[in-house]
C-alpha cells in the first residue's frame, strides 16, 4: 500500500500544482478518513469527468482506488498506508 506523502507527490505531478506535494492534508479539496486500520484520502476532483482521469491516473501508479464510491460524484477515495486520520480514535 503507497503512503499519503507519495500520493501527494503524485497528484502533483498529474496536475503540475506543487500545493498538493507541499501541504498535503491541508491542500485544498483534499480530506481523509480512518476506519479502524485502513485510511482513506478523499479527492474533489471537480466534474466526473476529471474523477475518472484521476482514478485512471493513480490506478496506473497502483493506487488502490475505490471506483465504486459515491458513483456519479466529482469525489474519488484512495486508500493510502495507516496513518491517524480523521475519526483513527473511534
Amino acid at each position: 500500500m503507497k503512503s499519503k506523502k507519495q500520493l501527494f507527490i503524485d497528484l502533483s505531478v498529474y496536475s503540475g500544482n506543487p500545493e498538493f506535494a507541499e501541504k498535503g492534508l491541508q491542500a485544498k479539496g483534499i480530506s481523509n478518513e480512518t476506519y479502524g486500520r485502513k485510511s482513506c484520502i478523499y479527492i474533489n476532483c471537480g466534474t466526473v469527468d476529471e474523477r475518472k482521469n484521476i482514478e485512471g491516473f493513480l490506478a496506473a501508479r497502483r493506487y488502490k482506488v475505490n471506483r465504486n464510491y459515491n458513483p456519479g460524484g466529482s469525489r474519488t477515495e484512495v486508500q493510502v498506508s495507516y496513518f491517524k486520520g480523521e475519526g483513527w480514535n473511534e
